[in-house]
């Protein structure tokens, strides 16, 4: 009983004198300036996915009215990687494979595309199809 006194005594009197004091950090808890630097933070991401897209996006289309199959893989690739979706870019990056002569690869472009609602995915589907059991 005594000892606990004792050891009570000592880290009563640390605690009084300050050197055993737990210092924490001083930070408001309603600090709305860190909030909006993070807000800010996540809306310039958000802005630059969202250009990066738009911009794969275009180049895709052009790529895919010029015919130039691998180039409009690529772009359709960068703008699938920023997040966003939509089937018109599967269509594009399916047809594309099919110029190319990889019907599995487009098959499942469209058919990605045609669970978006794309519309012309469903008559390439089954052209596709088609060619493949033309092949077999």
């Amino acid at each position: 009983m005594k000892k606990k006194m004792k050891i009570l005594a000592v880290v009563c009197s640390m605690a009084l004198s300050g050197q055993a004091q737990v210092l924490f950090p001083q930070a408001d808890l309603y600090d709305t300036g860190a909030m909006m630097m993070y807000i800010n933070a996540a809306r310039e991401t958000a802005r630059a996915r969202m250009e990066n897209y738009e911009r794969c996006t275009d180049l895709a289309i052009e790529a895919y009215n010029n015919q130039q199959w691998s180039n409009a893989i690529n772009y359709v690739n960068s703008a699938l990687e920023t997040g966003y979706q939509c089937g018109m870019l599967y269509y594009i990056r399916g047809f594309s494979y099919e110029g190319l002569g990889y019907l599995k690869n487009a098959k499942d472009d469209y058919k990605q595309a045609k669970k978006m609602n794309y519309a012309d995915a469903v008559a390439a589907l089954a052209r596709v199809e088609l060619r493949i059991k033309e092949q077999k």
